[in-house]
């Protein structure tokens, strides 16, 4: 039984507690009454609430929501209005089998005398009762009714969003295994000894991908190792001299954070800052902050005629994770400016 439940009943256990004990809140101020008053009396008022209770709850968990929900509202009519039959005649049950038999015949008064507020006393207060009973059951009826479309929403919403960043880690491996095939094929066609250990390393990208990251949340030192290898897999066709660094704070190391979210802007430093040619100058790193972390990818461009716009796909695929898992608590500035292509990535990401 959750915190939210246990609340529930706490109250209507309160609530009725302090009905029952309406009619006896008299006696606090006058205690000596309580024993001259005839102990029936006393439980005439329990007995009507007793019932009033159970029309209460019988509305609440059962005629509500079978009638009202289904719009039956003609049988949702009928069915309350012999509810009050049946407490009518409850009431003039009690009155005629256990209240009038504790009345002293000298006392009891004749047909014609006070026939008003006999009237009012065995139909008007009970109507009154049952009427009080029935609005306040069919009010927490509908409150229930809300809170649980409400929870559906949530429900239902929480599953869009879960199938929604599947689909997209999924637009994300397939685009890696491609671009990392196509290295694995130049290394065979130059019969290059690396190309067992590009093998191997691809391994272990694809285990990471397929197994590894089917969680939440994975720890940034599982991404960094994942990020290591994809760059040493892709530094395998890249010249000795060239410029790649990879610099992670320990400390950030602990933190967790959803996965795959550094791999496309890696892919795109090496899709644009490698030509085989030119000498590439590519520059990561990953830091902590004060709220969670930084990651930031600089590349010199080598190859111009491929511009951002060509990756607006999966840029737009990060940036829409991003909003799904770190509303309001994220900022990604994208820049190309005199020839480099930089990425600042900022998280506010808990300690686990």
């Amino acid at each position: 039984m959750n915190t939210k439940n246990s609340r529930t009943i706490l109250i209507h256990v309160i609530s009725w507690l302090f009905i029952f004990s309406l009619p006896f809140l008299n006696f606090i101020f006058k205690p000596e009454e309580l024993l001259s008053t005839n102990k029936v009396f006393l439980f005439i008022p329990v007995l009507f609430t007793l019932f009033l209770c159970g029309i209460f709850y019988g509305n609440l968990l059962w005629v509500a929501p079978k009638l009202l929900n289904r719009r039956f509202w003609w049988l949702y009519t009928l069915v309350v209005l012999l509810g009050f039959v049946l407490y009518y005649n409850y009431n003039i049950g009690v009155f005629r089998f256990v209240v009038i038999p504790q009345i002293p015949l000298e006392d009891r008064q004749g047909p014609g005398e006070n026939e008003d507020w006999r009237n009012t006393f065995r139909f008007v207060f009970p109507l009154l009762f049952y009427s009080l009973t029935i609005l306040i059951s069919n009010i927490l009826h509908l409150l229930n009714e809300k809170r649980r479309e409400r929870e559906i929403s949530r429900k239902i919403e929480f599953q869009k969003v879960e199938a929604e960043l599947s689909m997209l880690k999924l637009q994300i491996s397939p685009h890696f295994l491609f671009n990392t095939l196509n290295n694995i094929r130049w290394l065979v066609r130059k019969k290059s000894e690396d190309s067992e250990e590009s093998i191997m390393k691809l391994s272990e990208v694809l285990r990471y991908i397929i197994y590894d990251v089917d969680t939440e949340k994975v720890s940034i030192k599982k991404e960094v190792e994942h990020l290591k290898n994809y760059i040493n897999l892709q530094s395998l066709r890249i010249q000795a001299d060239a410029q790649v660094e990879f610099q992670v704070d320990p400390s950030a190391e602990t933190l967790h954070i959803a996965p795959l979210l550094f791999i496309h802007f890696v892919e795109n430093a090496f899709k644009y800052g490698v030509d085989g040619k030119n000498t590439p100058e590519i520059k990561m790193q990953i830091e902590k902050t004060a709220n969670g972390i930084l990651f930031t990818c600089k590349n010199k461009i080598l190859n111009p005629g491929n511009s951002l716009e060509n990756e607006g796909v999966g840029i737009q695929n990060v940036k829409r994770r991003l909003d799904l898992l770190y509303p309001g608590r994220h900022q990604l500035e994208i820049e190309e400016k005199d020839g480099y292509f930089k990425v600042a990535m900022q998280l506010e990401v808990n300690e686990n």
